[in-house]
């Protein structure tokens, strides 16, 4: 069993950033940090997480590795907390001396799942489908969940005879001290909804570094569109179908990746795609290692992003990066973050005019010194420092 005594702990899933999470926190802090990585489901090795680092404890929820390193969670200096959705890690800060400092990285659905923001991030088209797939009995449960929690709260235990999961999940987020968002915009999200009192500490899952891999020039060969980034209704993928005329598509083959999320779903948006735009439509549904995934954008110089919450900053960096033309809902965080920094970025009405946008090397030029200064390697560095020693100042 590893020595816990001082050092930092990680609780995460076996995802497909935890590698660089793992790199940035040993190349400022090294050997000081332990990571619990969970296993897939049905899974009895890591699939995704390729790190050989020693101190990495990897197990399912209940195992005997896991539960000995939560029985010594108060030796530890703090606890990092990568994404709050899970259930098993609210348990881990509910059951928590208040003396354990608990360090939240939100990813998006944590943040989101709080009803004044889950409330209109499903566009009409997308909600159909919702609607039809849902019993009456579900939908009367978001319904009564976006709009009236506390009667939710309130009514919850008495059909399921256990605790309200928002009830759960608002006390577990008052115990944390801290917290880093994809984009500053959410921090205010989090002090608007939980807590005016939470730290706020920067930390980036990406890096210009991951966005180079050694081939600075590499610009964007193709002009096929992709839409999305999973199989989630947060994608509305839908709704962005019904933007999409001969004069947009033109010449272009629409991308659509699926390969995690909601199989159901999934499907669904293979059969409207291939109902619609018949060879057009190209469905991507098996995982993509990132470097194939990154060589694989470079033929997509148009990417539609029509979420309304912050959700696949990873993509819409890489395209960017390689000049690609990104179009972003106005209402996302992320638009209103990279907007404010000066990125050429397009709304959705900008799709009409798609065929007399700038080119994609005039688009890289523009923006690679922005998003570099943004999340160069020595700033993501220095954040990631400034992070670990106020958590260790506070505890």
């Amino acid at each position: 069993m590893i020595e816990t005594k001082g050092l930092l702990l990680h609780i995460t899933e076996d995802e497909k950033f935890i590698d660089y999470v793992i790199d940035v926190f040993e190349s400022v802090y090294p050997g000081r940090n332990v990571y619990f990585i969970a296993f897939q489901e049905n899974a009895s090795e890591l699939l995704y997480v390729k790190s050989i680092n020693p101190n990495i404890v990897k197990g399912h929820i209940g195992s005997i590795e896991y539960k000995e390193l939560i029985y010594k969670i108060d030796s530890f200096k703090g606890v990092i907390i990568h994404n709050l959705i899970t259930e098993f890690k609210q348990d881990i800060i509910l059951n928590a001396s208040p003396d354990v400092y608990f360090h939240w990285m939100a990813w998006g659905a944590d943040l989101y799942s709080i009803p004044i923001l889950s409330r209109k991030v499903i566009l009409p088209y997308t909600k159909k489908y919702q609607e039809l797939n849902k019993s009456r009995k579900e939908i009367a449960s978001i319904s009564l969940y976006n709009n009236h929690p506390v009667l939710f709260n309130i009514l919850y235990p008495l059909f399921y005879r256990e605790e309200s999961p928002l009830l759960k999940r608002m006390r577990c987020y008052r115990k944390v001290k801290s917290v880093s968002t994809v984009t500053p915009q959410e921090y205010c999200l989090v002090q608007k909804t939980i807590s005016k009192s939470i730290k706020y500490l920067p930390f980036k899952y990406i890096s210009t570094r991951q966005l180079n891999q050694g081939k600075e020039g590499i610009i964007c060969t193709g002009n096929n569109i992709i839409v999305g980034n999973s199989a989630t209704l947060e994608n509305n993928h839908i709704d962005t179908f019904k933007l999409l005329d001969d004069n947009i598509l033109s010449d272009k083959l629409l991308f659509c990746p699926l390969s995690y999320g909601d199989k159901l779903y999934g499907d669904y948006v293979i059969a409207v795609g291939r109902e619609m735009f018949k060879e057009k439509f190209v469905p991507v549904t098996a995982f993509l290692p990132f470097e194939e995934y990154s060589n694989f954008l470079l033929s997509c110089g148009n990417v539609i992003m029509n979420n309304i919450r912050q959700q696949g900053m990873g993509i819409i960096l890489l395209s960017l990066w390689k000049g690609a033309r990104v179009f972003i809902n106005e209402k996302s965080p992320i638009f209103e973050y990279l907007k404010g920094e000066g990125i050429l970025i397009y709304n959705l009405s900008d799709l009409k005019n798609i065929n007399n946008l700038p080119d994609f090397n005039t688009l890289a030029s523009h923006n690679r010194p922005i998003i570099d200064s943004l999340y160069n390697e020595n700033k993501v560095q220095k954040e990631t420092l400034e992070l670990i020693d106020y958590i260790l100042k506070e505890n």
